[in-house]
């Protein structure tokens, strides 16, 4: 039982770890994004007013949505969750490592029951502590997509690495 509670949490370990690594990823397009269409329309809304006379109302449409745009932006969480989620995503992995160098111990029956409790336990209580340093003011959303791509790295990874004979 205590095995496969083990086991468990170093799949669920590595799967944050993904998540995290994958959610920074996608915030970071979306800052990108939002920086690429903020430096276009500003650069761009003089030359190509002379332009685009005849369409007018649209270029008037996209001046104004990135003015709202730039204002909203300093409220959003995308870039201020950059740094933190690869903090957090490299310290997960780094103990992601450090739980798999422990598992050889705990599949070949080394361990008590109890000993092989304690190393799970102190396992979470070093993820919480890294979750807790990374994002004080508390979690970060799940996105689903993102959640399922983390679990399928996580089970390819655990193919590769511990094959089922």
């Amino acid at each position: 039982m205590y095995q496969s509670q083990y086991w468990t949490e170093m799949q669920e370990l590595r799967t944050h770890a993904y998540y995290l690594e994958l959610y920074q990823i996608r915030c970071e397009r979306i800052e990108l994004g939002i920086s690429i269409f903020l430096a276009v329309t500003s650069s761009a809304s003089i030359g190509a007013w002379a332009i685009w006379k005849e369409a007018a109302m649209v270029w008037g449409g996209i001046i104004a949505t990135s003015q709202v745009l730039a204002v909203v932006y300093k409220f959003l969480p995308f870039k201020a969750r950059i740094k933190p989620l690869g903090v957090a995503s490299i310290e997960l992995f780094a103990l992601a490592d450090e739980a798999e160098d422990g598992w050889y111990d705990v599949s070949q029956s080394e361990l008590k029951a109890k000993e092989v409790h304690g190393k799970r336990i102190e396992i979470r209580r070093k993820k919480s502590a890294i979750m807790k340093g990374a994002f004080p003011g508390g979690t970060i959303p799940v996105n689903e997509q993102l959640m399922a791509k983390a679990e399928a790295k996580m089970v390819l990874y655990f193919n590769n690495y511990y094959p089922v004979s």
